[in-house]
């Protein structure tokens, strides 16, 4: 049985296994979620906003569990907050090619470059040892990530300039 859970946990926290990339893993994990959020476009706003609680609440048990057992508190391998993370970014807009790729574009800016608040809820969740908080930390950065892009992303919808002119 703890193999079964050690899968589950790996499955979650590596996206499928997108976070074992030797390059970029957390880019290969947005990629996941792009993927994820283009296949489920014609899914009601209150059935992807269960599906995407569902899998934040599972990430974050996933990623508790995969840093108690590999003594990493912020493991490379682990990408569901990446995933997670464009999900905030996408939420509320079309979900129209040209748009999911510029979000992934603006998220992983936001997620590399990290501007305040990225940065300081990044070390938030450092400065505490492996536990419920530190893993809560790990996907709470990408989710704020996340959030800025969303929100240049309504700005451009509001003022109707590329590419959500095109989706008007």
């Amino acid at each position: 049985m703890k193999s079964l859970k050690g899968l589950v946990v790996s499955l979650i926290v590596t996206a499928g296994g997108a976070g074992f990339s030797a390059k970029a893993p957390g880019t290969v994990g947005t990629l996941v979620g792009v993927l994820i959020v283009f296949l489920t476009r014609d899914w009601s706003g209150f059935s992807f906003g269960i599906f995407s609680l569902a899998l934040f609440f599972s990430g974050w048990w996933a990623s508790l569990e995969w840093s108690r057992n590999t003594g990493l508190s912020d493991s490379q391998r682990i990408v569901i907050d990446e995933v997670l993370g464009y999900f905030v970014a996408t939420a509320f807009l079309p979900r129209e090619p040209i748009v999911l790729a510029t979000q992934f574009l603006l998220f992983r800016f936001f997620d590399v470059l990290k501007p305040p608040p990225v940065r300081q809820i990044d070390h938030w969740g450092k400065r505490f040892p492996i536990g419920p908080i530190q893993s809560l930390g790990v996907i709470l950065d990408d989710i704020a990530a996340g959030v800025l892009a969303l929100g240049v992303a309504l700005l451009l919808q509001y003022f109707q300039l590329p590419p959500f002119h095109l989706s008007q």
